[in-house]
């Protein structure tokens, strides 16, 4: 009866935390841990930390660039989230983080530099991936 019970409480738990909404920011994507909620992404389930992720706080305006080598968007975090950024970044070099907007993943790019200064570049963007956050964070 207490396993009963104790398995109950452990699948609300589970089923509580895939459904609470995540907010905007950035989430490292990992194999296992105490804090992880599933999003689908490309047909498949990425497992998000929720307790090491950056918030998506923007000053100015993101913007989307294009140039012969495809599209891309700059994004200029404020100090706070461009700090937690930065140690996100460092933690996970050459390791996938996940970008959630309105609680869906709208790109899981891999870290190939730490981001130092707050200044973002998301590529690619030939997936309409960049204009729908460029809307979401226009806001």
């Amino acid at each position: 009866m207490k396993t009963t019970i104790l398995m109950i409480a452990l699948l609300a738990g589970a089923l509580k935390s895939q459904t609470v909404p995540l907010a905007n920011g950035v989430y490292a994507v990992e194999m296992k841990g105490n804090n992880l909620v599933t999003r689908q992404y490309e047909g498949k389930d990425l497992l998000l930390d929720t307790a090491n992720f950056a918030p998506l706080v923007i000053e100015g305006k993101p913007q989307v660039n294009r140039n012969a080598r495809g599209s891309y968007l700059n994004v200029q975090l404020a100090p706070e989230a461009a700090k937690r950024l930065e140690d996100l970044t460092a933690s996970h070099m050459n390791r996938p983080i996940a970008v959630v907007i309105n609680d869906k993943i709208l790109s899981a790019p891999t870290v190939r530099s730490i981001i130092k200064d707050g200044k973002a570049r998301l590529t690619p963007c030939e997936d309409k991936s960049c204009e729908t956050l460029l809307r979401q964070l226009s806001r």
